[in-house]
């Protein structure tokens, strides 16, 4: 996962949980205020009613408020005198009048025990749904209502109830503008920041591509400084800085590596002359015969570990091979010829369909790369090596099989590395220096190619070189070439 999508998910995921506090704090401080304001509402009402004059009260009470007044039975109430009352409740505005005051709050929408509370002298609050599907809101109480024209004071159940629907239908709607708002803040939010870390981390991803252009062959390269004054300027100018002393590192190595090849070689040319002259001008003791022996491999050795080396000095500086249109299944069949005089009881085959293998390549260099995938064969204990050339596509595959002991597979992946010698039995044999093989990498890099190897312990190994096939176009005379070749092969055969 990039580090621009995680500051993505991060601050969307962020900003998200407090857009979500804010819309349920809303909803609920709305709920709050809208639960209140019908409560008051309702109390306000149910003060009126009970305030003693109940005509007063009802002139008062808001269009879309209902109520209920029941009379409680009372001694010295004759049902004539109850209709002489009834007679005269008349007021101001006739059209809020209930004739039937039980049609518009009837007790039995209440729950049984917030009618029995109100039975007992306390207070009712509680909620009501009348068959319409409307809620309200019900208060009532015990009181005293009076009736001045008659001169009667009466006790009552007063009843109040305040419509509550609009408080759950507007809750409703405010829940899902809340949410339509939280969803889209969410987006433009996360899209706001994808684009934003974009613009951020542009220079991170410019010192990053500079940075992988650098390598131990090419630390010229330098990240790019922005022109502001902060924390990218700052990793800019210090990355540059430490890429200034890892080349200075470099050039210092690479220069000493240089000087001490060259200066090694003279040493070691005088003493593989005098261990020669002392060998055929002499008579020395069998003893000493021995010793001048000794001295003549290890100077053998030293050359080429001092050649070895050189070589590398040149890699590392850059040097480059000179290529041109070459057969490389003459390459092969010259290692072959070399060193099967010389490798004792030991075989090696090379196989190969074609007459011509055509590679643009140094016909020294890739002879080197096949010498040193045949000698280590060898030197590891191989009887048969197997050279297989054949062209893939616009590929040429160059397999070295031997029946080695084979390589462990943690050393594998450290094998082209220099100085890397594997423990065991591939160790012991020609005392390498452990640099054979990164010339090989070097060089077949050079040429365009890899190159890869498969091993199992027991089993013996298998290096594979792929170099690119050459064009025919590649070469004017390559008709001619190929012809003489091939004439060159069928008379050899």
């Amino acid at each position: 996962m990039t580090l621009r999508l995680r500051l993505t998910i991060f601050y969307s995921a962020f900003i998200a949980i407090i857009l979500s506090a804010m819309a349920v704090s809303v909803y609920l401080l709305t709920e709050r205020s809208l639960s209140t304001s019908v409560e008051e509402r309702a109390q306000q009402a149910l003060a009126d009613l009970s305030g003693g004059a109940i005509l007063t009260g009802l002139q008062k009470l808001p269009g879309d408020v209902y109520y209920q007044i029941v009379l409680l039975s009372d001694e010295g109430i004759t049902p004539q005198r109850v209709q002489d009352i009834r007679d005269g409740f008349t007021y101001t505005d006739p059209s809020r009048f209930r004739e039937n005051p039980t049609d518009d709050l009837p007790l039995e929408h209440l729950s049984d025990r917030t009618v029995q509370a109100l039975v007992d002298g306390e207070p009712l609050a509680g909620y009501a749904n009348l068959p319409s599907g409307e809620r309200l809101r019900v208060l009532g109480e015990l009181s005293a209502i009076t009736f001045p024209a008659q001169g009667l004071t009466f006790t009552a159940a007063i009843l109040v109830g305040v419509p509550a629907s609009a408080v759950a239908a507007t809750l409703e709607q405010l829940a899902q503008d809340l949410g339509l708002a939280v969803v889209g803040a969410f987006l433009v939010f996360a899209l706001g920041v994808w684009w934003l870390s974009r613009q951020v981390l542009a220079p991170v991803q410019r010192v990053t591509q500079a940075a992988a252009r650098v390598s131990s062959r090419d630390l010229s390269q330098r990240v790019p400084v922005p022109p502001s004054q902060d924390e990218m300027r700052a990793l800019a100018v210090a990355i540059n800085h430490m890429l200034d002393r890892l080349q200075e590192s470099f050039e210092t190595q690479r220069r000493f590596t240089a000087d001490a090849s060259h200066e090694l070689r003279t040493p070691v040319t005088a003493i593989v002359g005098h261990a020669n002259y002392l060998l055929r001008r002499t008579r020395p003791t069998p003893e000493q015969v021995d010793s001048l022996r000794v001295i003549q491999q290890e100077a053998a050795r030293m050359t080429k570990l001092v050649n070895d080396l050189l070589e590398l000095a040149r890699a590392d500086a850059g040097f480059s091979i000179d290529k041109e249109p070459m057969n490389l299944l003459e390459v092969v069949e010259g290692v072959r010829d070399e060193l099967q005089p010389v490798v004792g009881e030991a075989t090696i085959a090379v196989n190969c369909a074609k007459p011509l293998v055509e590679v643009e390549g140094d016909p020294g260099r890739l002879k080197q790369v096949v010498l040193n995938l045949v000698s280590n064969a060898l030197n590891a204990g191989a009887r048969h090596v197997h050279i297989d050339l054949a062209t893939s596509g616009k590929e040429v595959r160059l397999e070295v099989l031997d029946d080695g002991p084979g390589i462990p597979s943690e050393a594998i992946s450290h094998l082209f590395d220099r100085f890397f010698r594997v423990d065991g039995a591939r160790s012991t044999r020609g005392n390498g220096s452990g640099l054979g093989l990164a010339i090989v990498r070097w060089i077949v890099q050079q040429h365009g190619g890899t190159v890869e190897v498969s091993s199992k312990p027991g089993e013996g190994s298998v290096f594979t070189v792929t170099l690119p096939l050459l064009d025919p176009r590649a070469s004017e005379d390559g008709e001619i070439v190929r012809a003489s070749l091939v004439h060159a092969f069928i008379a050899r055969n």
